[in-house]
């Protein structure tokens, strides 16, 4: 969800997508140097690309999983690349409380560059879809960095004490959001045009050589270009930047922008020391982390699994075939099977992640083995041999399980197989369980490839909890269902539905259709463009049975085009074109100007003319503000916000095919 109402200098530019661009170009110019060059500043060691001693230093603070408009981007590395001997660019992390993820992607950026690949680990990064920590280690592990290494990189304090570091700079120098710049010591924030990029850093460059003409060495070039630029700034810049001292901690939290509440990511006292410690980000409700929660976990009948019903300790694990930590699991899960022969029962559950391009595959033709009685042996080729998860591979592996070709390949194939999946994936959201593997040791959640030693020490707690429940009478196959039945679910669709006047919105669908889904957009919110194909999913999924109406939430303040291109929208109701408009626009809605909308405009069948009229008079400027103020009164702060049914709809691991499905299927009554 979007929730950017903070920093109005952002206009449609993400620092994130300014350093994947630079994946691609200006990184291999020495991002994995050790950062020693004259200038770097003690303590503050850092990915840069550039020159080593420049004439133009810029910082870039990053937030990871901030997506603002790509298309700003280029411009700035264009100039860049003209002037690479005399500028340089150095990436610290200033990760965003409003993006759940951004301290993961910061420790691992930290992780990556500790081992000197920072550009190859940054490529699989920001190629990748969701940042999950394990996504961030399974794109190192396809990077070649070593596993454990890495991951003991991310979870080492001095790693968190770099993104502190990181972080009580930007407060230090006045930042509020992201994108932000310091330019000589000179405080840059949001988009700017090429031209003024520019033009800045040939400014800059002239300032530089005036001051070399007239003797200044280049060891103090950077001190000089301060002083003179930024007179007041310039004392906290020398001694934060160019002496490497350490910024003061900033306030707990460290505001992004005094009027909107947003903080930065999890940055939280040290037991009153003024220190500050930087973790994993806050899960949404409240109990998913605490270990003794006992959740809901059930269990089909024809779930795959290992060990008697009557075992007191049931283990479910969900599992992705192309997770390597999945496959380090296995041979623990093994061994505690034999080990407590009798006494645990493993069961096994999909959860295919969407980063991992052949998951779903693979889990299908696990299903397919499944129906012929080799779903564990599968499951042991397929974990072993990761690297090969194609297609044919799968076929390959059913010739050599000597499984029958031909009903392999029709289940391989089959849409039963996928609607098993996804269900499981759906319980996998309800559980909280967002990554894998997920392991739930009678209803008690642990996350990742734990040590043997650690699931052993919870077996043995459940394992007397269970032999409690039947010495005081529970039949031994329903220890399992007392256990767990009352347990936690985390439910995406709230409590009240709330009443929503929809009165002249665009709107599609049956009018008495069973589900009506009615979302608050931005036009130019990059999320909202993500959003509408997994509506589209669900409306293919049960025809006939929703409905869809869009209103509009511009936000203004960070999106500039997001007012006129909503009293467009509206222009495109009134001529009949509005879904046809939608679609022009939602293509790609990360390079919208005056003249993008009037040429999709025109491509949607609108009369570009009227449009024209309207947008100069903003004949539609009072039904936009009416539905943002109809917004506004139910709690709408961001998009998208969805509601199903009037019930708001925030599902707890993201807006996917998966999670509207679960939701939907609820409201029918049909799960």
């Amino acid at each position: 969800m979007s929730l950017f109402r903070f920093a109005p200098a952002v206009r449609g530019f993400s620092i994130s997508v300014f350093c994947a661009v630079l994946g691609l170009t200006a990184l291999a110019a020495g991002c994995q140097k050790s950062g020693d060059a004259a200038g770097q500043g003690a303590g503050l060691e850092t990915p840069f690309v550039g020159a080593e001693t420049p004439k133009v230093d810029i910082l870039a603070f990053v937030d990871f999983e901030c997506p603002f408009c790509r298309a700003q981007a280029k411009p700035l590395l264009d100039v860049v690349a003209k002037h690479n001997k005399d500028v340089r660019i150095r990436f610290f992390n200033f990760p965003l409380d409003v993006h759940q993820q951004s301290v993961v992607g910061a420790k691992a950026a930290v992780a990556a560059h500790k081992q000197k690949a920072y550009r190859k680990y940054f490529d699989k990064f920001m190629g990748g879809a969701a940042i999950t920590r394990e996504a961030a280690v399974a794109w190192a592990v396809e990077a070649g960095i070593d596993a454990k290494k890495f991951t003991a990189d991310m979870d080492s304090p001095d790693t968190a004490k770099i993104v502190g570091r990181d972080v009580s700079l930007a407060k230090a120098m006045g930042m509020t959001g992201t994108p932000s710049f310091m330019i000589n010591g000179n405080l840059m924030q949001g988009v700017q045009s090429p031209k003024v990029w520019e033009n800045r850093i040939a400014e800059e460059i002239a300032r530089a050589e005036a001051l070399l003409a007239t003797g200044t060495k280049m060891d103090d070039l950077q001190k000089a270009l301060v002083s003179s630029g930024n007179p007041k700034g310039a004392a906290d810049y020398i001694k934060y930047v160019l002496k490497g001292q350490p910024a003061p901690a900033a306030e707990v939290p460290a505001k992004v922008v005094r009027t909107s509440g947003v903080a930065s990511a999890n940055v939280t006292a040290v037991g009153g020391t003024g220190g500050m410690q930087v973790g994993d980000p806050v899960q949404v409700g409240g109990e998913q982390g605490d270990p003794s929660t006992v959740w809901q976990v059930a269990i089909r009948p024809d779930d795959p699994s290992v060990g008697p019903a009557t075992a007191p300790v049931t283990v479910v694990v969900f599992e992705d075939m192309q997770c390597p930590f999945c496959a380090r699991l296995k041979p623990t899960l093994s061994k505690l099977s034999d080990d407590y022969k009798g006494k645990i029962r493993v069961v096994f559950k999909h959860n295919p992640l969407p980063f991992h391009k052949d998951a779903e595959n693979a889990a299908k033709a696990l299903e397919a083995a499944r129906q012929q009685g080799k779903f564990w042996e599968m499951r042991e080729l397929l974990l072993t041999r990761q690297d090969k998860l194609d297609l044919d591979s799968l076929k390959a592996y059913a010739t050599e399980l000597k499984l029958n070709r031909s009903p392999f390949d029709t289940a391989l194939a089959a849409s039963g197989a996928k609607e098993r999946i996804d269900a499981d994936a759906e319980q996998a959201a309800a559980l909280g369980a967002r990554g894998t593997p997920n392991l739930f040791i009678n209803g008690r959640k642990l996350v990742g490839a734990k040590e043997e030693k650690v699931l052993r020490e919870l077996i043995d707690v459940e394992m007397k909890k269970a032999e409690d429940l039947i010495k005081a009478g529970t039949a031994a196959d329903k220890v399992y269902e007392a256990i767990v039945g009352k347990g936690k679910l985390l439910d995406s669709l709230g409590l009240e539905p709330k009443e929503i006047d929809v009165t002249g919105a665009a709107t599609r669908g049956p009018a008495a259709a069973a589900i009506h889904i009615v979302t608050f957009q931005d036009f130019q919110c990059p999320f909202s463009a993500r959003l509408d194909p997994h509506i589209a999913d669900i409306e293919k999924e049960f025809p006939g049975r929703v409905k869809v109406t869009w209103m509009d939430f511009p936000l203004s303040d960070i999106h500039p085009m997001a007012q006129a291109v909503a009293e467009a929208g509206q222009e495109a109701q009134k001529q009949g074109k509005f879904w046809q408009f939608h679609k022009e626009i939602m293509a790609d809605n990360s390079r919208l100007d005056q003249d993008a909308v009037l040429e999709r405009a025109k491509k949607a069948g609108m009369d570009v003319k009227a449009l024209k009229e309207a947008l100069d008079r903003h004949t539609h400027a009072d039904a936009v503000a009416k539905q943002r103020k109809i917004g506004e009164t139910i709690g709408v702060k961001g998009t998208p916000s969805v509601f199903i049914n009037g019930h708001a709809f925030v599902p707890q691991t993201g807006f996917s095919a998966n999670t509207f499905r679960s939701a939907v299927r609820r409201l029918l009554g049909t799960r």
